[in-house]
């Protein structure tokens, strides 16, 4: 029985330094892999998606590739101040996607719409990172 509880906080600990890892990788890494990610996704996947299942809207359909390649233009830049500003915009097509989605009654019907729930928070993530390298980086 002593065996058994050794390996279970054993694996708590082991599962604890891994949380612990996650959370600063999530907090600290570069996040310009992941906003190119999401502006691609936001070029090429969004207006069709929100076509094919929420109908026709113009704000959805035809801003939205505009905001994935400004994305992709500040990405390319070296100006951080541009990264957040597209950053912001780029999570609030996708909280808005997420919004609608939940609005016409989408959202909980199946789990592959939970993807507008996991982009939602990979573009605020992504965001509060940025943003925080930016106050990082004026305040020294």
């Amino acid at each position: 029985m002593t065996i058994i509880i050794e390996k279970i906080r054993s694996l708590a600990a082991d599962l604890s330094i891994r949380y612990d890892s996650l959370r600063k990788i999530w907090q600290y890494s570069d996040s310009q892999p992941t906003e190119i990610t999401l502006a691609a996704a936001l070029v090429i996947l969004y207006p069709i998606a929100t076509f094919l299942e929420l109908g026709y809207s113009p704000i959805m359909q035809l801003l939205a590739p505009i905001a994935g390649l400004y994305q992709l233009y500040c990405v390319s830049g070296k100006c951080l101040s541009c990264r957040v500003r597209a950053s912001w915009v780029t999570f609030s097509f996708y909280l808005l996607a997420a919004v609608m989605y939940l609005y016409c009654g989408l959202l909980f019907k199946g789990p592959s719409y939970w993807g507008w729930i996991l982009l939602s928070v990979s573009s605020f993530g992504s965001l509060k990172r940025i943003k925080k390298e930016e106050l990082h980086r004026k305040n020294g």
